[in-house]
C-alpha cells in the first residue's frame, strides 16, 4: 500500500478541467506536479473490508519536495532525502535506515513515472455536480483493481482518493488540507538521530 499511496500523492496537484481525455488529464497532472517546489497534505485514511468486518479510520500527513518526501501514518514515519530512507516506528522507538536504489525507489516522482507507463484513465459519472471523478486502471500488473480520484471543480484540487484492491480491501484517502510551494527546508527530509537519543538505529545499508 505504500507504493499506491505515493503514486496517488504524486498527482495531488489541482488541475484545470478542460475538454481533454482522462489520459491527457493525468499526463498534465504529472507535469504540473513536477513543477511545484513542494507539496504538503493532511489526510484522513480509511481501510474497509466489508466481508471481514474491518473498518479503520486514522489521520496522517505527507510532504514532498523533488525526490524527497516524508509521510506519517498510524505511528510510522517514512523520511527520505532521495538517497537514504529512514523508517521510524514511533511507538517502538526504532528507526531502520536503508539506501534508495532503482529497485526500491519509492519517491512519489519515481512511482508515478513508473506507473504512468501502464495505466489507463477514464472519466466516470459523479452524483455531485461540483465533483469530477477520474477512474484509473492498470494495463499491466495487479497492484490494484481501480482507483477513483475525486476533484473539486470549484478549487480544482483533489478531495478524495478511493482505491479498490482485488482482495476485497478498499482504501480511502480524504484530503483535508492541501498546500504547495511552502519552501520546505531540506532538513525536514532527513532523520536527525541527535533529536532522538533513545531510538534504536538499525542500519540496513
Amino acid at each position: 500500500m505504500k507504493k499506491i499511496f505515493l503514486l496517488i500523492f504524486g498527482i495531488l496537484a489541482g488541475i484545470a478541467i478542460q475538454a481533454q481525455s482522462a489520459d491527457e488529464f493525468l499526463k498534465q497532472a504529472i507535469e504540473k506536479n513536477k513543477a511545484y517546489n513542494d507539496i504538503s497534505i493532511i489526510f484522513n485514511y480509511q481501510m474497509i473490508n466489508n466481508s471481514a468486518g474491518i473498518y479503520e479510520n486514522i489521520n496522517g500527513y505527507a510532504s514532498m519536495k523533488g525526490s524527497s518526501y516524508v509521510m506519517n501514518i498510524d505511528g510510522q514515519e517514512m523520511i527520505c532525502d532521495g538517497t537514504t530512507l529512514w523508517t521510524y516506528l514511533v511507538d517502538d522507538e526504532e528507526v531502520m535506515i536503508s539506501e534508495v536504489t532503482d529497485d526500491n525507489n519509492s519517491s512519489p516522482i519515481a512511482i508515478i513515472d513508473s506507473f504512468s507507463q501502464n495505466i489507463t484513465a477514464s472519466f466516470v459519472e459523479s452524483d455531485n455536480p461540483n465533483i469530477k471523478i477520474i477512474e484509473v486502471k492498470e494495463t499491466e500488473g495487479d497492484t490494484f483493481e481501480k482507483v477513483r480520484l475525486h476533484f473539486d471543480i470549484k478549487d480544482l484540487n483533489i478531495k478524495k482518493v478511493h482505491i479498490i484492491v482485488g482482495d476485497g480491501n478498499e482504501f480511502i484517502y480524504e484530503i483535508t488540507d492541501f498546500k504547495t510551494n511552502l519552501n520546505l527546508p531540506d532538513s525536514m527530509f532527513t532523520f536527525d538521530e541527535t533529536m532522538h537519543p533513545n531510538v534504536e538505529v538499525i542500519d540496513m545499508r
